[in-house]
């Protein structure tokens, strides 16, 4: 016996798969931003571990610059707003763009280990951070609102 369907049980079924697809991007969104957090931590110990304490400028950036980095990271991870994991997201992408140009304004590119780590992670954390950043905000092409994971 073949059973009718009427109109809402069809919404609902789409409404529902939507809502997966939604869940399934804010697990995405959120695992990229534990990457990226990793990669904070990684930069506020890179003064310590390549060596470049002696240098201030690049140490100090490093420092808050990755801890600020680790911080946004793991806040937008465990948080279960788009709007908050999107907004967090482009700050660190932000903040990867600074550790790109923050060799050559605060003048220690001669420092090549300060240099080359803060373009690369920089690169890495735009990318990332942007990427997360946009997947969340495609969530609201779906068509589903207010759906969290």
């Amino acid at each position: 016996m073949i059973r009718n369907r009427n109109s809402n049980d069809v919404l609902h079924i789409t409404r529902n798969k939507k809502i997966s697809l939604g869940g399934r991007i804010m697990k995405t969104a959120k695992s990229i931003s534990w990457g990226v957090a990793v990669l904070g931590a990684w930069e506020f110990l890179t003064p310590f571990i390549l060596g470049y304490t002696v240098m201030k400028a690049a140490m100090w950036d490093a420092i808050i610059v990755g801890i600020a980095i680790a911080i946004l990271g793991i806040w937008a991870a465990v948080s279960n707003t788009e709007d908050t994991i999107k907004t967090l997201n482009w700050i660190n992408a932000v903040l990867g763009l600074w550790l790109v140009i923050a060799p050559f304004l605060l003048r220690y590119t001669t420092t090549a280990s300060a240099l080359w780590n803060n373009i690369i992670i920089g690169i890495v954390v735009i990318v990332l951070g942007s990427w997360a950043a946009l997947k969340v905000g495609s969530t609201s092409n779906t068509g589903h609102e207010g759906h969290t994971a």
